[in-house]
């Protein structure tokens, strides 16, 4: 049975979960729901990995089921990670496990069951090049970031989600990583690919209908970088050159290029459609939800249940899934022929995963699924 027994409000009172949510919980054999002992890191590829690793709690433990290239580790849930020397000076991505799984069988065939032994996955494990990768919900970045990873720098990675906020986090992560001198490593240990974000609506990319507003390019910024030296912050002059000469790119690197008869775009090799989602698959956003709602009931002084009404709400969660088939659809439409795309959600509902891979397969004969399997994590 979903416990939420170990949930309290700040007066020590027990805080519940609606019956519907709880319900869902115990459909999906999901118990104590609250209860996590690890959390996951990635190592960041442009800095020596044994150093890295010493860096980490001792308890640190590589992930068993991904591959060693891809850098996860386990560490204890306690540790104060955004405290610590190795995460402050980029030496390793704050990012889940199951993130990393949905990038790996995005850019690989290792886990591919059509894959028939070891020997034939293992040639799967090469540096893309010249490749173009589409991801259509990216912000925060750090599925991104990792896709970036990668590739070598005649690839491309744009990254589009429509949220102004989001995108500013997304711009923050991938400069930490990717741009700073003090914090990215060594590019020659992994040079990565070229990045672009643009504001716009993923469900329109590829489309006349479609604005795109492109905040930031990696080249550009790296310029600034070096031009800038040791100076951190951008004065209000240097802001407004980098405006401009994003505007200037904009005009010659659109996704998606309209005149009044039609509208063209360059497909792309991988697309990955992390679609918005009831988020109920992930600790993170339920330990947010259930704070945001304690700190309401008790201005209030009401009871607390806690419930995710996108997920139990019959109407809400019908208005979450059609917008997931147009996101997936968009993904879908703007993919090469024989080009490779990853549908994936933070949610544990059917509804919103195999029931909308299956709707896409139905509407599109051209789509087929790709088996995937990952080895036993013992």
């Amino acid at each position: 049975m979903a416990t939420d027994s170990s949930i309290a409000d700040s007066k020590g009172d027990p805080v519940s979960f609606s019956p519907a949510l709880k319900s869902f919980y115990n459909h999906h054999n999901v118990s104590n729901v609250l209860e996590s002992s690890v959390r996951f890191v990635r190592l960041n590829p442009r800095f020596c990995a044994t150093e890295t690793i010493s860096m980490l709690p001792e308890n640190s433990k590589k992930i068993p089921w991904l591959d060693g290239r891809y850098g996860f580790y386990s560490i204890d849930g306690s540790f104060q990670l955004n405290k610590s020397p190795c995460f402050r000076a980029g030496r390793v991505y704050g990012m889940d496990a199951s993130s990393g799984a949905a990038v790996s069988i995005l850019l690989s065939t290792l886990y591919d069951k059509k894959k028939k032994n070891n020997a034939e996955r293992g040639k799967d494990t090469e540096i893309l090049k010249g490749k173009r990768i589409l991801d259509v919900c990216c912000a925060p970045g750090l599925k991104l970031c990792m896709i970036a990873d990668l590739l070598d720098d005649s690839s491309l990675v744009v990254g589009v989600d429509r949220s102004p906020n989001r995108l500013s986090l997304c711009k923050a992560i991938i400069k930490k990583y990717h741009i700073d001198s003090d914090t990215s490593g060594n590019k020659k240990l992994c040079p990565g690919a070229q990045i672009k974000l643009y504001c716009a609506d993923g469900t329109q990319i590829g489309t006349a209908a479609s604005r795109e507003d492109l905040i930031f390019d990696s080249k550009v910024a790296q310029e600034d970088a070096e031009t800038a030296g040791k100076r951190k912050r951008m004065n209000k002059s240097a802001r407004a050159r980098e405006r401009k000469r994003l505007k200037l790119i904009a005009e010659e690197s659109k996704i998606t290029s309209s005149d009044d008869t039609r509208s063209t775009v360059d497909l792309f090799d991988y697309v990955l459609v992390d679609a918005e989602c009831t988020t109920d698959g992930s600790l993170k956003h339920l330990q947010k939800r259930i704070k945001s709602q304690i700190a309401v009931a008790e201005n209030k002084s009401i009871g607390i249940t806690i419930d995710n009404q996108q997920l139990t709400n019959e109407n809400d969660l019908k208005q979450i899934v059609e917008l997931q088939k147009r996101l997936l659809e968009s993904g879908f439409s703007l993919l090469k022929s024989g080009g490779r795309l990853v549908y994936s959600t933070c949610s544990l509902s059917s509804a919103q995963n195999e029931d909308v891979v299956a709707w896409l397969l139905e509407k599109h004969k051209n789509s087929y699924l790709i088996p995937v399997e990952f080895p036993s994590d013992e």
